[in-house]
């Protein structure tokens, strides 16, 4: 078309591209996380995690709650670490040599200075009224540690709540159970003088708490010093008599038991069978019993039959969960040899296995033992470890025939009290509640009681469920 002599152009609208005009970069590899992880590799590298990482690791999702609190994960997770990382004592001390005012509760480790787990101020004033609803800061304060298995603590207490209440205690997650003690059953019960300790059913997976009662018989049998046992079981949160009140013929000669193998606590006590006693000084009379904690028998186990003189002191210990005995005879110092023996569970019979030394010290407190069979001697000369200036801490190694002064402990002066071998764990008794939340109603914490639905199908298989 012409208009005014022009010629009008005609306009082609342009047709759109069939692709992009500018090719897209290349797709950038996303790193691996969490939700990607194949959930048997996830697993792997949460067996790994330690305990303290895992508790804020349950604010994830409910998945990885259910997973962390998954009976199943938390046996496999101490299974784990039982193997590869229990190498520490988890001992109860007096940190304050000048007022003796401050206790701690710490890690003691192969090598390094102790890990602080709770500093406790002994200093309060005592209350006779007890309110029913314990705070954990008041029972620390003059707690002492009856046993361990699985991360889970056995507390006894000496003062106001001595006869009154034990307790269960997770350390690592930070839960605890206050668990009421049963009313004595007979007027001749020496509640001041009970015993302590912790035993494990693997079949059921339930911790007992093992309570030995010294009786008090008529006068006519009381030199015997016979004892009772009572067994609570925390699955069922009740307290058993065993044998509806019989005793058994034994006295306990500390608060709580001096060691635990396999789930079995032993005691060192005083042999209470009737006989002629006054022939027998209390060494000769002293033997090492254990209590079953499925059925509450009694068992004496009799000592190695090797005594140097008169002054052998024979000291048992759990050697990487066997029974075994330090063998010491005071006369030789001061370059006395420690032999140490093992017994055979089946046979019952007694093998010297190493001799340790030469030691020059006079007297040791009890002995313990690392999972890797490294033994802890605290040595003193004189009669008073409160006041010897020559106290000496050693390490020793059976099987290098090592001795070496463990520095390390001495951080631990100016003495410490029981220790038991420890393991943390995610482990949450029945009944357990958080420390610091006593009082907070039930109702407002509810557990999960079907964990299953809350895992993906993955962990299921993988977690064999």
């Amino acid at each position: 078309m012409v208009k005014n002599g022009k010629t009008k152009k005609k306009y082609h609208k342009p047709t759109k591209p069939s692709g992009p005009s500018n090719p897209p970069p290349p797709e950038e590899k996303q790193p691996n996380n969490a939700k990607t992880l194949p959930a048997d590799l996830l697993l792997e590298v949460l067996y790994r995690t330690p305990v303290k990482s895992l508790v804020r690791c349950k604010c994830v999702s409910k998945s990885w709650l259910a997973l962390l609190q998954h009976p199943v994960f938390i046996r496999m997770h101490i299974n784990f670490n039982t193997a590869r990382f229990n190498k520490h004592l988890l001992c109860n001390t007096m940190c304050d040599s000048s007022k003796h005012s401050r206790k701690l509760i710490a890690y003691l480790g192969v090598t390094g200075p102790p890990v602080p787990v709770l500093h406790i101020d002994t200093q309060y004033t005592a209350r006779p009224n007890y309110p029913r609803i314990i705070n954990f800061p008041d029972f620390s304060k003059d707690m002492f540690l009856a046993g361990s298995i699985n991360g889970i603590v056995c507390l006894g207490h000496y003062k106001e709540m001595f006869g009154r209440f034990v307790a269960l205690w997770n350390p690592a997650i930070k839960y605890w159970n206050p668990i009421a003690l049963s009313e004595t059953r007979s007027k001749y019960d020496m509640l001041d003088n009970m015993s302590l300790g912790l035993g494990f059913d693997a079949v059921v997976d339930d911790f007992r708490i093992i309570r030995i009662v010294p009786v008090a018989l008529p006068p006519r049998y009381e030199q015997f010093r016979w004892s009772r046992v009572e067994i609570y079981s925390a699955n069922r949160g009740v307290w058993e008599d065993v044998d509806k009140g019989g005793v058994i013929p034994f006295w306990p000669k500390l608060r709580h038991c001096n060691f635990v193998v396999k789930g079995v606590p032993y005691w060192v006590g005083i042999d209470a069978q009737p006989g002629d006693l006054e022939s027998f000084t209390p060494d000769q009379l002293e033997i090492l019993g254990r209590i079953d904690p499925y059925t509450g028998l009694f068992k004496n186990i009799p000592y190695p039959k090797h005594f140097k003189n008169q002054s052998t002191l024979v000291h048992p210990l759990n050697l990487r969960n066997s029974v075994a005995a330090l063998i010491q005879s005071p006369g030789e110092h001061p370059n006395q040899m420690v032999d140490l023996y093992v017994r055979d569970e089946n046979t019952a019979s007694w093998t010297k296995m190493y001799s340790i030394g030469p030691l020059g010290f006079e007297r040791m407190r009890i002995p313990q033992c690392f999972s890797t069979g490294e033994i802890v001697l605290e040595t003193w000369t004189g009669n008073n470890i409160h006041a010897s200036p020559n106290q000496i801490n050693y390490i020793c190694d059976p099987k290098n025939s090592s001795v070496l002064r463990f520095n390390d402990m001495d951080t631990l002066n100016p003495f410490w009290y029981e220790s038991f071998s420890h393991v943390e764990s995610l482990v949450c008794v029945n009944g357990m509640v958080q420390i610091g939340k006593e009082r907070r109603d039930k109702t407002t914490n509810p557990k999960m009681k079907d964990w299953t639905e809350f895992l993906p199908k993955d962990f299921q298989s993988v977690l064999h469920l």
